[in-house]
């Protein structure tokens, strides 16, 4: 965030150049970070410290699916972790909502900084 902050400052866009730069940036490391978490899940779900208990969780694409509704705390439930990725669940949200609300206030910055 504090790269998007140093960027966005330095460019000379306009205000709505700097709010695209800030928006895409920002998407794009909440998606990386989201698929941190999905390789996480797939590696304790291989060495057996816990899974999914759906039947249909089959490719990676299922459990980055996963983290990402669990990231953005949206957990609509149709596909939920057993054993202890139920602990990495929870942090996954924890730090989904706190880094979200950091990006919204990054956005806010990045929209009401005087240009100097």
């Amino acid at each position: 965030m504090s790269l998007v902050m140093s960027v966005t400052k330095r460019a000379s866009l306009s205000r709505s150049g700097n709010l695209l730069v800030a928006l895409y940036s920002l998407a794009i490391a909440h998606i990386l970070e989201a698929g941190l978490y999905a390789v996480g899940f797939s590696m304790g779900d291989s060495i057996g410290i816990g899974g999914f208990a759906q039947a249909n969780v089959e490719t990676f694409m299922d459990v980055f699916y996963f983290s990402v509704v669990n990231y953005s705390s949206l957990g609509l439930g149709d596909i939920y972790p057993t054993g202890h990725l139920r602990f990495l669940a929870g942090v996954e949200a924890l730090n989904g909502f706190l880094l979200i609300s950091c990006s919204a206030s990054t956005i806010f910055l990045v929209v009401t900084r005087d240009r100097q």
